[in-house]
């Protein structure tokens, strides 16, 4: 499979017609409901034979199929690389000989919803964090869900549930409650109690905390608490997950809050929110455009 990044003025016929991939296909494969595409946004052509395209040299096709380009040289012993020519079929490697870790959000819903999306997703997941749970400025959990269907049905699948903890209010995300929790020794302590009272309490296999807008004065004692959060997980085999903004260097003033390194040292896995660069509110764009998130993600290695 490649990657085909939408140029202005081209469409989903255009474009299933270049190479030859049926615009179901594109649909199918990108989760595309309609046929609307956007300059930009990158598509994932399911194919193993690309066509050479106006103006292409073999490092632009590797760089499309995300292999190397002795990879691409190797599958493709009878082709010069210097001697391309338009509409000349590149065979592309299958590479994919790893194993990946998929964590998935689930909004509870009602006991049968629960177990019946589950049961049909859980297939695709390792993990699922189930959402979500609130807090007080003194620590304390503010609300109860009725998870333990949800919970249940993830466990027999063979996928750990984790609990998410967001510094959610009536008023969206709010990082007054973060900072105040944060700066409060004894609020910060409770809450990790009450975090790990929850998660034991209720079969979780562990957490996944959620803090959105956290300042960047609270940066290192976000971290802080994460590593108390950890040492008091830990011991008893609970995961401890995050999410984090996506960052592309730590000169973002409103994203100095995360601490990356910090945050990768104390956590078991970092799920990285690589979205809504373009959104319901802004200017027409890719929610995820590639190149963006291949930033994030090279900053975050």
């Amino acid at each position: 499979m490649f990657v085909h990044v939408v140029q202005p003025g081209e469409t989903l016929f255009l474009i299933s017609n270049r190479y030859g991939s049926s615009i179901d296909q594109l649909r199918s494969v990108n989760g595309l409901e309609e046929t609307n595409i956007v300059p930009g946004q990158a598509l994932l052509i399911p194919l193993y034979i690309y066509t050479v395209q106006p103006n292409d040299t073999i490092n632009d096709i590797a760089r499309k199929a995300y292999v190397s380009l002795e990879q691409l040289k190797r599958a493709n012993p009878s082709i010069h690389p210097n001697h391309l020519q338009i509409g000349m079929k590149i065979r592309i490697p299958d590479i994919s000989n790893y194993v990946a870790g998929t964590l998935q959000y689930y909004a509870v819903r009602s006991p049968d919803l629960d177990r019946n999306l589950i049961n049909d997703f859980a297939t695709y997941s390792s993990s699922i964090a189930i959402f979500e749970y609130h807090f007080g400025n003194n620590g304390d959990i503010v609300n109860n869900l009725n998870d333990l269907v949800a919970i249940e049905t993830t466990w027999r699948n063979r996928v750990t549930p984790l609990a998410t903890i967001t510094n959610l209010t009536s008023e969206g995300f709010s990082p007054d409650l973060a900072h105040q929790v944060l700066n409060n020794p004894t609020a910060r302590r409770n809450l990790v109690d009450n975090i790990f009272y929850l998660v034991s309490r209720k079969g979780y296999g562990g957490v996944n905390i959620d803090f959105e807008r956290v300042r960047a004065e609270d940066r290192d004692l976000f971290t802080g608490f994460l590593r108390q959060l950890s040492e008091r997980l830990r011991p008893s085999g609970y995961v401890l997950t995050i999410a984090v903004p996506a960052k592309t260097s730590e000169d973002i003033s409103w994203l100095k809050g995360y601490d990356y390194g910090g945050i990768g040292a104390v956590v078991n896995y970092m799920f990285i929110m690589a979205y809504d660069w373009h959104h319901a509110g802004s200017e027409p764009g890719p929610v995820a455009p590639i190149t963006e998130v291949r930033r994030t993600i090279e900053f975050a290695i």
